[in-house]
């Protein structure tokens, strides 16, 4: 309606007008009707708004008031918008309901770690009810006290209810006027394996993102020691597609919050890839994977996460690499170097020699080779045979390329 100009954060206008109820504090009341008396009182006024006269004595008599009728008055009075903000005591949706935000802090700023830890979770663990209320689950005490202090530091005095569940879960409730303020940033649907639902990190500020992937991880994610990666998965209804397609085109059909992850994760220059874990019936299993020393050591220090198993299952996966990591930014020219000290030392270049001089693995030796003759920055020499049996390959510093 013309007020919600930053996308962070959430003016009152911005919810839904028709199902949207506002009290107002004593004194404001005072303040509007001195202003109604003032525009040639209540009937005159309710002529040129096109309201009934009735909606400016709920208004007076302190009855709750839809957001229709107060844009309307809004307009009318051409009220500020801060003030009227500031005096809004009570939100809730449905006219006769008395559930919902107290003392609501208008407008509602997601651009912080409460912000990033509150949409991820509802991402993550949580969703939107058939109702349009919200609801998060999980067993970890720790995650649930969290969202609360979220919760309150976002939106005021929110009404919640916890529920305990046989299996040890706990259940978090919100009502719907906290799920109609989430719908604003995307979570609009109660199904997100259908809806595809996603949060726009781009506008957002690092300290909200890094709150939203810690918080999505802790939910989602899972350090697999076997083979030391960092993952996360999401299910998405892709019928009538076969795995080949999909691999194939798999940004096209990830879920859209593994792809925000992934360009949220790239901009703390951490590096995770996109895969087809499963394909069943009409559905696909899609996973995010953050793979290698330097990118799990980049997210433990500047992201990590709540839960301390999991912080510690990634220390384990860290600490169970033998070799160093190569310099972050500069993998290529880690390489290069160790190459041209191999070659002057030798004449040539191989694995075996380039893996000692480096003091990496083997494997991790021929990703570099790799590397280096993908941009042109070495050359094969003729592969040697013994016996007719081929031996390793030898490469040599291309020429153009300049020996320090």
């Amino acid at each position: 309606m013309g007020v919600n100009k930053v996308s962070n954060k959430k003016h009152l206008f911005a919810l839904p007008i028709n199902s949207t109820y506002l009290l107002f504090s004593k004194e404001y009341l005072d303040y509007l009707f001195n202003l109604i008396n003032d525009n040639e009182g209540i009937i005159k006024l309710a002529d040129t708004m096109g309201f009934h006269r009735t909606y400016f004595y709920r208004l007076k008599w302190d009855k709750r008031t839809s957001l229709k009728f107060v844009f309307s008055l809004y307009n009318a009075l051409k009220l500020n918008l801060e003030h009227l903000e500031n005096n809004v005591i009570q939100i809730v949706s449905g006219s006769n309901n008395s559930i919902g935000i107290n003392n609501p802090r208008l407008p509602f700023d997601f651009n912080n770690e409460y912000g990033g830890t509150f949409l991820a979770a509802i991402m993550g663990d949580g969703s939107r009810t058939s109702l349009g209320g919200l609801i998060y689950n999980n067993q970890s005490s720790v995650l649930i006290e969290n969202l609360i202090i979220s919760a309150n530091t976002l939106f005021g005095d929110v009404h919640y209810r916890l529920n305990d569940k046989k299996d040890k879960t706990i259940q978090l409730d919100f009502p719907k006027i906290v799920g109609d303020i989430v719908a604003l940033f995307g979570i609009t649907k109660s199904y997100k394996i259908k809806s595809d639902c996603f949060v726009d990190l781009s506008n957002f500020s690092k300290k909200m993102k890094i709150a939203f992937i810690r918080q999505f991880y802790d939910d989602e994610g899972n350090v697999r020691l076997s083979d030391r990666r960092l993952q996360v998965k999401q299910t998405r209804v892709v019928s009538k597609k076969s795995k080949v397609e999909i691999r194939k085109n798999i940004e096209k059909y990830t879920p859209r919050v593994l792809k925000e992850l992934k360009r949220a994760l790239n901009g703390f220059d951490i590096n995770s890839t996109l895969a087809l874990e499963t394909l069943r019936e009409n559905k696909g299993d899609f996973s995010l994977n953050i793979y290698g020393k330097e990118n799990l050591e980049q997210f433990r220090n500047l992201i990590g996460f709540k839960l301390e198993y999991k912080n510690n299952l990634l220390i384990d996966a860290i600490n169970s690499y033998k070799f160093p990591s190569a310099p972050r930014n500069g993998r290529l020219d880690f390489a290069l170097e160790k190459a041209k000290l191999v070659q002057e030392k030798y004449g040539y270049i191989n694995k075996m020699l380039l893996a000692e001089e480096s003091k990496r693995s083997l494997k991790t030796a021929t990703y570099f080779l790799v590397d280096l003759k993908k941009n042109g920055l070495i050359t094969i020499k003729d592969k040697p045979y013994d016996s007719g049996i081929p031996l390793a390959h030898e490469y040599t510093i291309a020429k153009d390329t300049d020996i320090q």
